[in-house]
């Protein structure tokens, strides 16, 4: 059988969704890619994903969107797609308006975190959900990858109950693990980032460099540290893509220039390495406040180990125990986020049962192949039939 995924950006695909597509290829079940042209493409299409340049744009643009359904309506039909299953929310609306279109019998949408949250204002929150509510009633399944958002489907009356199941989300765990870093190449990995000798606390985030991901926030912080922590690092990990709607790294820079940090930071850039990179903290912050569904960057922490500090948003704090596996703090304040950070750089032995804690966790609840046998079993439901 034949299952096309949809996202918006090729970075989507490969980053998050490679795992769980090459699981279903395994399967012997043909698995396509359908998204913006990008450098990850070609490498997906080498992995035998059978791949679909469209551009999707990620705001709501008429022209476009609608250039974007015909291209996807025909791809479907020409293809013969069994199944049609959309991610990120504007592709996951185009996407399932080209399925029905195409009359596919199953459609499904993996929800990453709903766009309507409890950070939206009173307007946005009405007219996501309206969209949402809409597109529902052409949605065989929508998954979510936190709980949180399945109970408020459920009190507001989003779809049918049975239309709804929980996904999860999940890392490589053995990928994601201290027990593999080779210490000569971790050294080697620090001082290519010029990393100084000095810096014996390092604190540290993974994501898109955009201002909703709160990197400024840690920036603040990071200032409000350092004078009781003279040897502290920020290692900021991620780059700003080219189709992000708030260009977000010149700001950054400028505030770490204005505060005078600049021999405290190092920004990485696009990385691949993520895994090693990880290995250099001593603990992992996610400032983010936008809307999240549940972050996979707080995931691969908590498998390596780190003690997390996040923000008090959905996804976040169901993914962080506050005071077992590290602490949830207001988000969009920097005051919180350094006091939480400042109690667990001054206390070593903290760090080490939070990360020891955050490490069981992700093993008992957030093993990626659980989120892989569950979603084979959502497509069994749906009569999609495995070889």
């Amino acid at each position: 059988m034949k299952i096309l995924h949809i996202c918006a950006i090729a970075p989507t695909a490969k980053i998050l969704l490679q795992p769980q597509l090459e699981y279903f290829l395994s399967r012997k079940l043909t698995v396509g890619i359908a998204c913006s042209p990008g450098p990850e493409l070609k490498e997906l299409q080498e992995h035998g994903f059978k791949v679909h340049p469209v551009q999707i744009d990620r705001s709501i643009s008429l022209f476009s969107n609608l250039r974007s359904v015909y291209q996807l309506t025909n791809i479907i039909r020409q293809n013969q797609y069994d199944l049609v299953h959309v991610h990120t929310p504007i592709a996951a609306v185009l996407g399932r308006i080209a399925a029905r279109l195409a009359e596919v019998k199953r459609i499904v949408y993996t929800s990453h975190g709903f766009p309507f949250h409890d950070l939206s204002s009173p307007s946005q929150y009405r007219f996501y959900f309206r969209v949402e509510k809409l597109t529902a009633l052409i949605t065989d399944l929508i998954l979510s990858q936190n709980h949180e958002d399945i109970a408020a489907a459920q009190k507001f009356g989003l779809c049918p109950p049975e239309k709804l199941r929980y996904l999860g989300n999940g890392v490589d765990i053995d990928r994601f693990g201290c027990d593999r870093l080779d210490s000569t190449r971790q050294k080697e990995l620090r001082k290519s980032l010029g990393i100084p000798e000095t810096a014996d606390l390092i604190v540290g985030t993974v994501g898109r460099l955009t201002r909703k991901k709160g990197s400024g926030y840690l920036i603040e912080a990071a200032a409000k540290l350092l004078p009781q922590f003279p040897n502290l690092h920020i290692l900021v990990i991620g780059a700003q893509l080219n189709t992000d709607p708030e260009p977000f790294q010149k700001e950054l820079l400028e505030k770490i220039h204005t505060l005078g940090i600049e021999s405290h930071v190092t920004l990485t850039g696009d990385r691949q390495d993520i895994p090693e990179l990880l290995g250099l903290l001593d603990i992992f912050t996610l400032p983010t406040f936008t809307h999240e569904g549940l972050p996979r960057s707080i995931l691969e922490a908590m498998s390596m180990g780190l003690p997390v500090v996040a923000t008090d948003i959905r996804g976040c704090r169901e993914a962080v125990v506050s005071g077992k596996t590290g602490f949830i703090v207001p988000s969009q304040n920097s005051e919180k986020l350094a006091e939480a950070l400042g109690a667990l750089l001054s206390n070593p032995k903290l760090q080490q049962a939070y990360g020891r804690a955050g490490r069981q966790r992700v093993e008992a609840e957030y093993d990626e192949r659980l989120v892989f046998q569950r979603l084979e079993k959502f497509y069994l439901e749906l009569g999609v039939l495995f070889p």
